[in-house]
């Protein structure tokens, strides 16, 4: 049985500016599969609970990168849009509680690979959930992570988009350097 948590309200998802699909499109994501979701199985659409959450993943996106997040010019950085979640029955990767059930170490999602997450969005999406409450990946380390992400499943009904092209500069909560 797997641990389920209910979710609503705003979320966020960023992207670059050069997508060529909208970023409620889950059609990249189908093909070529995510943490949650195996490759030509179904689709899924990758939120962020908070605008803390969405920058990390920004910063993420350019880790090991030659090129950082504040190198690229202006009209390059991430942009961002909102999503209004209606309530949704989901599996909880969040609590020590939800964690613990899905036998997913402590220290999760630091060092844990993909496929013990597939595994996982392929039972979900078997028992018709939809989606999954998980904690971010994104600046991750062994005792800490940065907040929580959605996973919503693209076989079950889609948070709207109810605003798309917010520019880095008026979401991303840190000062630009220099």
């Amino acid at each position: 049985m797997l641990p389920t948590t209910q979710r609503q309200g705003r979320y966020f998802r960023v992207y670059s500016p050069e997508w060529t699909d909208p970023p409620n499109e889950t059609t990249y994501n189908k093909k070529y599969g995510g943490r949650w979701n195996l490759p030509d199985v179904f689709g899924a659409l990758y939120l962020n609970a908070t605008i803390a959450v969405a920058a990390a993943q920004a910063r993420h996106q350019h880790a090991g990168r030659a090129i950082k997040l504040f190198d690229l010019q202006p009209q390059s950085r991430p942009v961002l849009a909102a999503f209004d979640v209606l309530p949704m029955t989901i599996v909880d990767a969040v609590s020590a509680v939800g964690i613990k059930s899905l036998k997913l170490p402590t220290h999760f999602p630091y060092g844990v690979d993909w496929t013990r997450c597939q595994a996982i969005g392929i039972r979900a999406h078997r028992a018709a959930l939809s989606g999954v409450a998980a904690r971010s990946n994104a600046e991750a380390t062994l005792d800490r992570f940065v907040g929580e992400e959605l996973v919503s499943f693209d076989s079950q009904p889609m948070p709207a988009m109810t605003r798309f092209g917010i520019p880095f500069a008026e979401w991303y909560p840190d000062p630009i350097p220099g």
